[in-house]
């Protein structure tokens, strides 16, 4: 997978679904993980971490896979804000998607490149 078509000083959101969740363990928090190599510290370029509980410029696990929230599929949703893509700019990375069950099992459900942002034509903020 790869995180693209995103713009320096502007907001984006990066949702990903992960299948097989099991009905009975859903998904608690996850974490999207920006960085320059795979083996950098935590929290390496950029971090954001949700939970089923809405962040503004933060993001929330949507649905968390149990019966009732997507039956086996999780949605999540990572805003990244203005700050977050300029941070970012013009260079290619490397990213992961972990989540956590209610079980307390962790688990990388997504891997793969963040593409260099575009530059804007519109520099508006307000």
């Amino acid at each position: 997978m790869s995180i693209q078509g995103w713009y320096i000083g502007a907001s984006f959101d990066v949702i990903r679904f992960v299948t097989g969740v099991p009905t009975t363990d859903a998904v608690t928090k996850a974490w999207l993980t920006i960085k320059n190599k795979s083996t950098d510290a935590d929290p390496g370029i950029l971090q954001k971490v949700i939970t089923t509980t809405a962040v503004a410029g933060v993001g929330q696990v949507v649905q968390d896979g149990s019966v009732a929230s997507g039956n086996g599929t999780a949605q999540l949703l990572f805003n990244l804000t203005t700050t977050d893509t300029a941070t970012l700019g013009a260079a290619s990375y490397v990213y992961d998607v972990q989540i956590k069950l209610s079980s307390g099992k962790i688990f990388t459900s997504d891997t793969g490149a963040v593409a260099a942002g575009q530059a804007r034509v519109t520099a508006a903020q307000t």
